[in-house]
């Protein structure tokens, strides 16, 4: 199988992070063309040179849509490939080995594939089932690359100011518009399959001691629809998605034990937690003013 991947980086500092080169180095193993698209900086760093086929500096602007948009342009004529990855720089890993998740025979058959189902929508369309790919990782393959409804879509995505906008058209939009033409579409973790979360799962992150975010973390994790990669990160784990969001760490939006996180990611994993430390620990000064 030819594969190629289209890989968006952007970073506050203009920097590539040593979490992305190691990230490049995992990719580069199985990939026969890799493609780089960042919106932060104007060249590769001497790490990198050896392992990117092609780089392209854009403008920051349009978020990682635009960016797969311009390096998939790049790589015509696509039908050159049987598989195109694209993915991004805001989750940590390959954790372990990546190889196994591409020949993972529970997205074998399918057109569109990724790590994450998602069943969460958006603001704008409230509180009903949106099942759709996460865009952080995700795979089209052949038969969904050569059609009319690939060119469809990229031809259609044009720069949005607003993330919502943009997550609302464009991550929803790309599973419903390749489903809707008939192609395949799975994922390694479902959550359409995967059930609620028990009090089993989420206790290692209740805390007696801070009743308020006990209460607001039962709350969320009873509810049918959240975001998995963050919420149900072990879940992840144990169905063998090998990345953890970078936000999980930092911004951690349903008030999660840090420490059980570090645990999970950090101390069952082979991958290098001091790679996540640093990275973690230079987005808690302020900007360096590199970029």
């Amino acid at each position: 199988m030819a594969r190629a991947l289209v890989f968006a980086h952007y970073d506050r500092d203009g920097l590539f992070d040593p979490y992305v080169i190691d990230a490049l180095h995992a990719f580069r193993r199985c990939m026969d063309h890799v493609t780089v698209v960042s919106t932060s900086a104007q060249h590769l760093p001497a790490a990198l040179v050896p392992l990117v086929d092609r780089f392209i500096a854009r403008q920051n602007v349009g978020y990682d849509f635009c960016s797969w948009r311009a390096g998939l342009a790049a790589l015509e004529p696509t039908e050159q490939f049987d598989e195109i990855i694209c993915a991004n720089d805001s989750v940590y890993g390959p954790l372990f080995d990546l190889a196994a998740a591409l020949s993972d025979a529970r997205v074998a058959d399918a057109d569109l594939w990724g790590m994450c189902l998602s069943e969460q929508g958006t603001k704008r369309r409230g509180k009903i089932s949106c099942p759709h790919i996460q865009s952080w990782f995700f795979g089209m393959r052949r038969p969904l690359i050569a059609s009319q409804a690939f060119g469809d879509f990229w031809r259609s995505v044009v720069p949005l100011a607003n993330k919502d906008d943009l997550i609302d058209r464009y991550e929803l939009g790309m599973t419903e518009h390749f489903a809707a033409a008939g192609f395949r579409v799975a994922a390694l973790y479902d959550a359409r399959t995967a059930g609620p979360l028990s009090l089993r799962e989420m206790w290692p992150h209740f805390s007696l001691w801070e009743p308020q975010r006990l209460l607001r973390l039962l709350k969320k994790s009873r509810r049918p629809r959240h975001n998995p990669s963050e919420l149900a990160y072990k879940r992840l784990l144990d169905a063998g998605v090998p990345f953890a969001k970078v936000s999980l760490f930092r911004v951690n939006h349903y008030g999660l034990n840090r420490g059980r996180i570090w645990e999970d990611v950090g101390l069952t994993t082979p991958y290098d937690s001091q790679l996540i430390r640093a990275h973690q620990q230079r987005l808690a000064t302020p900007n360096s003013g590199l970029f």
